[in-house]
């Protein structure tokens, strides 16, 4: 049955009753034309039917349904029948910053459960979102994607409480390169004042790209598309020829970045001005409540893919780089010598290196700076694939964040199948839906007793498993060999130091 008609600021909408929601799908919020910055809608009078998801950003196994100028849409789930402004959560996808989109992403569940308004967004993808040109003569191409979820985000901020949702309570949530981008844009004065709490799960630990790196990704892109004389001619390229090229250019050069991926934000000195890390160390973000989580096997799902995924190569030649040789075989002797029967020395190694050490540093510096932050891993192995023959491995917390208890969901823009639960998985998982609703409703996700806010000297790490349970972070022979391992590098002890080095 189709809801009545919502206003907002471009038009009126109509979506679909889902029991006790009301599920708003493909609501456009801005247009974009390539390479250049979204830009608002036209105006309409009649309300626009919103049952259905719109079309997905133009990506890999997905251009013959994509559509890049109408891409820019986002979803809407709201309880019925609420007599009060509900809490907000904005979601923003990962994919590595290539893939994915808010239809993989089902907000039913948890908007009934919350109460609360879920909001999943769109933005543009690979080199649509990412390829910075501005330096070519396309004035306007650089951190479109970034452009693109500050519009949804002003697009939520004033048109979110007609749907029933608080536009003073809003939190902004991502998962790996959406975790990215949640860092990214919590920094930006841009967005001050729409959003009050912030969740990055899975964020990598070496998101920012350097503007030179982003200039050279798109100078061999402009080569080999032989465009290197007319930048502009890259407009008109078509969709599969543009992104066939990007792909032979990030293989070629994957090695070569920092995260091993070769799109992501960069440090571009106008819509990122500031190392994201540098604000959340100066206190600017004090106020904004964070939670950070994990998985505890982030890298299998990389290591495991094939070929194996550029960051395995980038990570342990960055820690080589800083700590030698030498440095790198002890560390490694001693994932050996502590490995549990079931982990992989070298996989654990390198999941510390590249997700949870960045993760704890960035928490070190905003509870340093007097901000409110939890520490979370994600440990529990679920009845899923990849998850059920992988371990916790990347998006494995993800999953069951999204649950529609008593069963996963499908993802079809990753075609990936949903399933039952078992009695482990729906445990864990209502857990951690709980956690994030309390979150979203007051700012933190557990009573202090149960859950208490990361601070020194304690810092505790709360563990997302059979049974739920808090471990000191910095405890055991790993922590220390890592703090040695720092001195004797001569790299300045502090939580921002630590974090570049991962």
């Amino acid at each position: 049955m189709l809801t009545n008609a919502v206003s907002t600021t471009t038009g009126p909408v109509v979506g679909v009753e889902q029991g006790t929601v009301r599920a708003f799908k493909g609501v456009p919020f801005a247009i974009a034309q390539r390479f250049a910055k979204a830009t608002p809608l036209r105006a309409w009078t009649e309300p626009r039917r919103c049952t259905d998801y719109g079309a997905y950003a133009p990506q890999p196994g997905h251009l013959d349904h994509a559509d890049e100028t109408a891409c820019l849409s986002l979803n809407i789930w709201t309880p019925s029948g609420m007599d009060r402004p509900l809490p907000v959560m904005v979601f923003i996808h990962g994919g590595a910053f290539v893939t994915g989109g808010g239809a993989d992403y089902d907000g039913g569940f948890l908007a009934e459960h919350g109460p609360a308004v879920i909001v999943t967004i769109n933005y543009r993808l690979g080199p649509l979102g990412f390829l910075q040109l501005h330096r070519h003569g396309l004035d306007e191409a650089n951190n479109l994607a970034i452009m693109d979820a500050l519009a949804a985000l002003d697009w939520v901020h004033a048109n979110i409480a007609n749907f029933g949702g608080d536009p003073d309570a809003i939190t902004l949530s991502g998962q790996s390169a959406g975790a990215s981008m949640v860092i990214a844009l919590a920094t930006l004065p841009q967005a001050r004042g729409k959003f009050i709490r912030a969740l990055a799960l899975s964020a990598p630990g070496r998101a920012i790209m350097s503007v030179d790196h982003a200039d050279e990704v798109a100078r061999r892109v402009l080569d080999e598309l032989e465009l290197a004389r007319d930048p502009a001619a890259i407009g008109s390229v078509p969709l599969p020829k543009l992104f066939a090229v990007v792909e032979r250019v990030g293989r070629m050069i994957a090695d070569e970045t920092a995260s091993g991926t070769v799109f992501g934000p960069v440090l571009d000195g106008t819509v990122i001005a500031r190392e994201p890390r540098d604000v959340f160390a100066d206190g600017s973000l004090r106020d904004i409540p964070l939670w950070l989580g994990s998985c505890r096997d982030e890298m299998v799902m990389f290591l495991k893919s094939t070929p194996p995924a550029a960051m395995i190569r980038t990570t342990e030649r960055q820690v080589r780089a800083a700590f030698g040789d030498a440095g790198w075989g002890r560390l490694l002797s001693y994932y050996r010598a502590t490995a549990r029967s079931d982990e992989d020395p070298y996989e654990a190694l390198l999941s510390d290196a590249f997700w949870h050490r960045p993760t704890a540093d960035l928490a070190r510096l905003h509870a340093a700076a007097g901000g409110a932050v939890w520490l979370s891993r994600f440990d529990h192995r679920s009845a899923l694939e990849p998850f059920l023959s992988q371990g916790p491995t990347h998006g494995a917390d993800n999953a069951c964040l999204w649950a529609h208890l008593p069963d996963f969901i499908d993802r079809p823009i990753l075609k990936r199948k949903g399933g039952p639960m078992t009695p482990a998985d729906i445990d864990v998982a209502a857990r951690f839906q709980t956690s994030l609703l309390r979150f979203v409703t007051s700012g933190a996700p557990d009573i202090a007793e149960a859950w208490p806010r990361f601070e020194l000297p304690k810092e505790p790490l709360a563990i997302f498993g059979q049974p739920f349970h808090i471990v000191p972070l910095n405890e055991g022979v790993r922590s220390r060999l890592w703090a040695e391992l720092l001195a004797q590098s001569g790299a300045p002890q502090t939580p921002a130091a630590r974090a570049k080095v991962g």
